[in-house]
């Protein structure tokens, strides 16, 4: 899915960041890596709503890191879901 993930920041700025991800979760820590890598945006707040948009059709989603994090550490129900919480909580743990 190609999507759009922003946070507004502790100063009222919107940050966003267009990229291809296989879930929500992956999205979020996508986004949290770019965002990382942009010297001008501030770290992403552990309770930062993440707005996560997604075109074609479009829906939109608001995550907080924690519950992303949360989220990567569940159970996994089946090997897909677990190969995709691992790379998620890879991605968030790098952070």
């Amino acid at each position: 899915m190609v999507c759009t993930v922003s946070f507004q920041d502790e100063h009222g700025a919107i940050h966003s960041v267009t990229l291809s991800a296989s879930s929500l979760y992956e999205a979020v820590g996508l986004a949290v890596q770019a965002f990382k890598r942009q010297p001008s945006v501030p770290p992403v707040s552990p309770l930062a709503a993440l707005t996560v948009a997604v075109r074609a059709p479009t829906v939109q989603h608001t995550v907080t890191l924690d519950k992303a994090r949360q989220w990567a550490t569940r159970t996994a129900t089946s090997p897909a879901d677990k190969l995709q919480r691992e790379r998620v909580r890879a991605l968030l743990a790098s952070r």
